[in-house]
């Protein structure tokens, strides 16, 4: 798991490198009426994603696991979420790649299989 280091600026751009040494591109808005962050476009190789928000999750990118060797992690110490625009750069709330063998561990976890 590798934390993706995110500000208070409302629009930001980060391309964290995966573990596997491929980079990932975000672009990630925070929406003050919607009091939400919003993944507005992520792009992984020939794959792109819009609209993805950001809430505590295991892996916000679970539905995606055949096509993704990674996946995406929101935990919050609030337990709602990250809902202001100072909640990652206070650390209220953390973003973090998984790696695939974490993706399967916690697939494994809440399936059985």
């Amino acid at each position: 798991m590798f934390e993706v280091s995110l500000t208070n600026d409302p629009y930001q751009y980060q391309q964290p490198y995966l573990p596997n040494g491929e980079p990932l591109e975000l672009w990630i808005k925070f929406h003050e009426q919607q009091a939400a962050w919003i993944i507005e476009t992520m792009i992984y190789k020939d794959y792109t994603f819009h609209g993805i928000k950001i809430v505590n999750n295991v892996n916000l990118l679970a539905q995606f696991s055949s096509k993704l060797p990674f996946g995406l992690a929101c935990y919050s110490t609030n337990k709602i979420g990250p809902s202001l625009i100072d909640d990652f750069a206070e650390k209220i709330s953390t973003l973090y790649t998984l790696t695939q063998e974490e993706c399967d561990e916690i697939r494994q976890f809440y399936t059985g299989a």
